[in-house]
């Protein structure tokens, strides 16, 4: 593909796990002008000609709407829910980690200067997002936390977005999903949640120290990246009011923040606050588990 060909730069969506990131990617990925990974090019990364199935959804708004979001348009975390045959065949915007993995792209980059394998992942995303029939990828994946300087130097003018949320829901909210238990923990050798309830660990206490490795080294990542290329939310503020949050993400990112299909499709969707249920279903007594939280809940404004 030729430099003048390009299409937009792409946006990066970043944040630690359970933060809203399949939210606004999903309700991103229903922009007309927006590409996404879709899940068959996640199963072959290499034919980005694979793209050219997202097209599918704009025609026909309902069904694409009950897979992506659920019956009520309230569920855009949907991967682990019962789904039907019908409905795992749909093309859908996931995690594209094998686009990744194909070019070589690490999960933590040590400094190491660009392969041309490396390289190559500029190519691999302009030629999905051109196929798609978009103008800007969007590109969601929680392994980017840890890469964002080495796609920065492979991508130099893309834009991340960093998508927070206070980290006593998220520690609440990722001590219930069921990968989590099995999912190695980077900054802990990679010994996973359940070593650590084996050795007499609080369960809580993990996933508060988690939020905080992810959203410090999302920090460290975004420190290279100018400020006019990075834009950060609050999840807080997104579920108070979608439509303005996601206007802006929508024109930080390059895409038209009106498009009225965009706009309408916005409309049919839910965007419930699910923030408090940490408050009422975490015992007093074990709320103490949280004290790992306290000094960067300060620092990012949550105290």
């Amino acid at each position: 593909m030729r430099p003048d060909s390009r299409p937009d730069p792409p946006l990066f969506v970043v944040g630690a796990p359970r933060s809203g990131t399949s939210l606004v990617y999903r309700a991103l990925a229903l922009h007309p002008d927006a590409a996404w990974v879709n899940n068959y090019q996640r199963r072959l990364p290499a034919l980005s000609a694979l793209a050219m199935l997202n097209r599918l959804g704009s025609r026909a708004p309902e069904v694409r709407r009950a897979v992506w979001f659920g019956a009520d348009g309230d569920n855009a975390y949907r991967y682990n829910t019962k789904r039907s045959l019908a409905e795992r065949f749909y093309p859908q915007p996931v995690e594209g980690e094998p686009l990744f993995e194909h070019c070589d792209v690490p999960e933590a980059w040590d400094g190491t200067p660009p392969t041309d394998r490396q390289r190559g992942l500029a190519d691999l995303l302009a030629k999905t997002t051109t196929r798609s029939g978009g103008r800007v990828l969007i590109s969601k994946r929680i392994g980017h936390n840890r890469r964002i300087a080495l796609l920065h130097q492979l991508l130099p003018q893309a834009r991340f977005l960093d998508v927070t949320r206070d980290g006593r829901a998220v520690a609440y909210s990722l001590s219930r999903v069921d990968w989590w238990p099995q999912l190695p923990v980077w900054w802990w050798e990679d010994r996973t949640p359940e070593d650590w309830a084996a050795q007499g660990g609080d369960p809580l206490e993990l996933c508060a120290r988690h939020w905080v490795a992810e959203t410090q080294a999302i920090e460290a990542g975004l420190a290279s990246v100018a400020p006019e290329q990075v834009l950060r939310i609050r999840y807080e503020d997104l579920v108070a009011d979608p439509g303005t949050v996601l206007g802006m993400v929508a024109q930080f990112a390059g895409l038209d923040p009106d498009a009225p299909a965009w706009r309408a499709e916005l409309s049919q969707i839910s965007f419930p606050n699910k923030n408090a249920a940490w408050t009422t279903q975490i015992p007093p007594e074990q709320q103490a588990a949280l004290a790992p939280l306290d000094s960067q809940l300060s620092a990012m404004g949550y105290r």
